[in-house]
């Protein structure tokens, strides 16, 4: 079957077929279901490229982009102008996902030899193969989490900064209305704000379908499985440890209870990410799981009804947790690209032009050492929570852990909406561990 392409934006010098500076095309993407299985195992035969800088510097540069409600092609746009403007004969186009997302818009591209040249998002490691290799230099090595990111000892991905992810925003007045002075700092006491916020009419804790709900959960219960044992994943593909003991059980045992009690409306699935930021900005719900990007959409929010506060992820003990933490606006280059030299040059611009990685880091609250910027009171509240953290934990993506495991704990956690019992979800994680270990 055939998928058509969203709508693309071209950054660049005026056309003189079409009399702009900026201009729109449509792009066919191809989706080839059963094609997959050929996909990324017969791609990876590709000999290894690194990034030297050879070839001409100019052409039209394609970006993959994640594209958000804050990372905007509007936002990429602005992002590259200035890369474009002092490279004559140089365009950049910004295109967004034709698949569910840009993991899954890629795979298909690499499949149809459509790939973009530069891909604008966190990606799994399994695309890895596909990727040139960044060459050992300072402004490539000094990028965050540069070195832990290496797959097979490439650094195949840099990025402009770090997110911290391991976060609740909550509605301070419906805190205050809830009798809740202060924010709950354990698993017990969470459990009991969510009653005090559904009896005072708010949905006590705002999720969504989509990839939400996996993510939300890994934002919270990551510090509890990798806090004290950073080598767990390690662990789990040796199959010293399960999912079913660990700290992931606690976790799905209180979430499956949260659903139960009605603390979270078991229609949430039914919401997108962006309905589940709107509803929290028009202050229905009491607390909201999410990194440190959301700070964007609520210092831009107009006329907001509350004051929004924003505490670290609640622990079993109630102890202080460690950040789920990764590499923000990440970029890649693609092995089949044929600008290699100026995707080099244009990535090196973005991960350390000093205007550059302040905006990125400016338009998602991000962090990065030795770059500041004047921020928002909501930006100073999550930096001491950072600052206070005992460190910092990975995700569900990286070296170590099997490809597509993010989106089983979502599907998995999903499922606790309908009736799965939280014993039963463990035991499914470990299933799908072992029948995919090594992938």
């Amino acid at each position: 079957m055939r998928r058509t392409g969203s709508t693309s934006t071209t950054v660049g010098a005026p056309s003189a077929r079409q009399g702009g500076v900026l201009h729109r095309t449509r792009t066919a993407k191809v989706s080839v279901a059963a094609g997959l299985a050929v996909s990324l195992v017969a791609l990876a035969g590709c000999s290894s490229s690194s990034a030297s800088g050879s070839g001409a510097m100019t052409g039209n540069i394609r970006i993959l982009a994640n594209i958000t409600p804050v990372l905007t092609k509007t936002y990429y746009k602005g992002l590259v102008a200035p890369f474009v403007k002092s490279h004559p004969g140089v365009t950049v186009t910004i295109e967004s996902p034709s698949g569910t997302n840009v993991q899954s818009t890629l795979q298909q591209e690499l499949v149809s030899g459509a790939a973009p040249d530069i891909v604008a998002s966190t990606l799994d490691p399994v695309v890895a193969p596909q990727m040139t290799d960044f060459p050992n230099a300072s402004w490539v090595t000094s990028t965050p989490l540069s070195d832990s990111n290496k797959v097979d000892g490439r650094i195949w991905q840099v990025a402009t900064g770090l997110q911290n992810q391991s976060l609740v925003y909550y509605n301070e007045t419906a805190f205050q209305k809830a009798g809740i002075t202060a924010p709950p700092t354990s698993l017990d006491e969470f459990t009991a704000d969510l009653g005090k916020l559904k009896a005072a009419g708010y949905v006590a804790l705002q999720t969504a379908g989509e990839w939400v709900t996996g993510a939300q959960f890994s934002m919270m219960a990551n510090p509890g499985l990798l806090g004290g044992d950073p080598t767990w994943y390690a662990e789990r593909n040796d199959k010293k440890v399960t999912f079913a003991h660990s700290p992931y059980a606690t976790y799905l045992k209180a979430y499956a209870g949260w659903v139960a009690s009605g603390a979270i409306p078991k229609n949430s699935l039914g919401e997108k990410y962006q309905d589940s930021i709107d509803n929290f900005l028009a202050g229905r719900s009491g607390m909201y799981i999410m990194g440190n990007w959301l700070d964007a959409s609520v210092d831009s929010a107009k006329n907001l009804p509350f004051k929004v506060g924003v505490f670290a992820t609640p622990t079993a003990d109630g102890s202080a947790p460690k950040q789920m933490s990764g590499q923000a606006q990440p970029y890649s280059i693609l092995k089949s690209s044929k600008h290699q030299a100026l995707d080099l040059a244009l990535v090196k611009y973005l991960v350390t032009d000093k205007a550059a990685v302040t905006t990125s880091l400016k338009s998602e609250g991000n962090f990065r050492a030795g770059y500041s910027y004047s921020g928002s009171d909501l930006d100073a509240a999550v930096g001491k929570i950072v600052d206070t953290a005992p460190g910092t934990v990975t995700g569900t993506a990286g070296p170590g852990v099997n490809a597509g495991f993010g989106n089983e704990l979502n599907t998995v956690v999903q499922s606790l909406y309908t009736g799965q019992s939280a014993d039963k979800a463990a035991a499914k994680l470990d299933s799908w561990w072992n029948a995919n270990a090594g992938q």
